[in-house]
């Protein structure tokens, strides 16, 4: 009898291992598909480019945004903005070839400018004095200037020779 069973035992674990394999192999049943969509934008850097007397005199300037400080008080200004501090929508510059130009403030007072000069080799820095009415308003020094996508951005330092006050800002300038 023990044989018998020894026996019995042995087929059914043969017979179990033989089938083991035809009962587990893996079969696909449905299909997955991938459903995530990769999207790939190449984004245009283009370079600071020296601001050339070309670039500036190609057509008159409008602010586009100013960060500074006016007599003490912080000024901000951002074109089409709502939270602006004062306006500056009217406001824009003109160089002429010749080293004049004109200023219109916001008002549409117009300063006539003279001597601009791009001061530095690298062209960083424009200096132009800007007066109103034959009186002196005001000298003004753009620095640090960087020129990019069709944008100017510069450092503002003046001195307001009619209120007094001195000023310093972060602006940048459109085309207008």
């Amino acid at each position: 009898m023990k044989l018998l069973v020894s026996t019995s035992t042995l087929v059914l674990l043969i017979a179990i291992l033989s089938l083991q394999g035809g009962l587990s192999s893996c079969t696909k049943d449905h299909t997955i598909y991938d459903t995530v969509t990769v999207t790939r934008t190449d984004t245009l850097v283009i370079k600071d480019t020296i601001l050339t007397t070309d670039i500036l005199t190609s057509h008159s300037w409008k602010l586009l945004e100013v960060r500074g400080v006016v007599g003490g008080s912080v000024i901000y200004y951002l074109r089409g903005g709502s939270s602006n501090t004062e306006s500056f929508d009217n406001a824009y510059i003109t160089f002429n070839s010749d080293n004049t130009g004109l200023l219109v403030d916001n008002s549409s007072t117009p300063h006539i400018i003279t001597n601009w000069t791009l001061s530095t080799t690298d062209h960083t820095r424009l200096v132009y004095t800007a007066y109103n009415n034959g009186t002196i308003q005001s000298t003004y020094t753009w620095d640090n200037i960087r020129y990019k996508n069709g944008y100017i951005y510069y450092d503002h330092y003046f001195h307001d020779n009619l209120t007094g006050y001195d000023a310093h800002s972060q602006e940048i300038q459109a085309p207008k």
